[in-house]
């Protein structure tokens, strides 16, 4: 179902979430005092608007309300994200995220009524050090409790031989899928044969994870 988000700020992390969601469908307003930013992506976004996004005017006269999110990805400047948040929720926009700095931005912008609250650098540190340690992953998911899905690939030692040498401890680790470009195959069975850039999507606990996955 086609959507309506506003994204204020249009800085690298507005451009990309904006235009991703363009890409799935939506439609997006994007808002930002540069008129350069904003003449750059006036061609990619479904519109966009220079204005100020600290001033409550000039976002009562977007009527905000009407979109299912908002979302503040202003930069490095915590006083404007705040405000922007602020007259956001004054505005009785719908549900508002945030892209927090710090700590204390985060726990105002909370205080402010915020629905959502992310630390784009610090997740993107923490996927960056999982993936140094652990070369052959390619990508993971945080269940909580220590339990991740991750993605990785065996590696071409494995071609052409049943999965099932893997050996997998199915009470430890639970292969989910088997992915090989754009076809997936979930819960494969044993004699299915790996083939070279297949990735194997599995489910378990950290300590479980980085023991099969160092054996790969």
């Amino acid at each position: 179902m086609k959507k309506q988000f506003a994204i204020m700020g249009l800085g690298g992390f507005g451009e990309a979430v904006g235009v991703e969601l363009v890409r799935l469908g939506h439609e997006v307003l994007g808002v930002d005092s540069d008129e350069t930013k904003a003449n750059q992506l006036a061609d990619r976004l479904t519109q966009v608007v220079i204005a100020d996004a600290t001033d409550e005017a000039s976002l009562k006269e977007l009527k905000l309300e009407r979109f299912d999110a908002v979302l503040v990805a202003i930069g490095e400047n915590i006083e404007a994200s705040i405000l922007c948040t602020m007259h956001l929720e004054s505005l009785k926009a719908r549900e508002v995220w945030v892209k927090a700095i710090t700590p204390t931005h985060h726990k105002i912008v909370e205080k402010l009524g915020a629905e959502r609250i992310f630390h784009p650098e610090y997740e993107m540190g923490l996927r960056v050090a999982q993936t140094m340690a652990h070369p052959n992953m390619l990508d993971y998911l945080a269940l909580g409790d220590n339990y991740f899905v991750i993605e990785v690939r065996p590696g071409e030692v494995l071609d052409d031989r049943p999965f099932s040498e893997l050996k997998i401890d199915p009470e430890k680790i639970r292969l989910l899928a088997i992915k090989h470009g754009n076809s997936v195959t979930f819960e494969p069975a044993p004699d299915y044969r790996l083939r070279r850039n297949d990735h194997l999507v599995l489910l378990g606990d950290e300590k479980a994870l980085r023991e099969f996955t160092s054996s790969l």
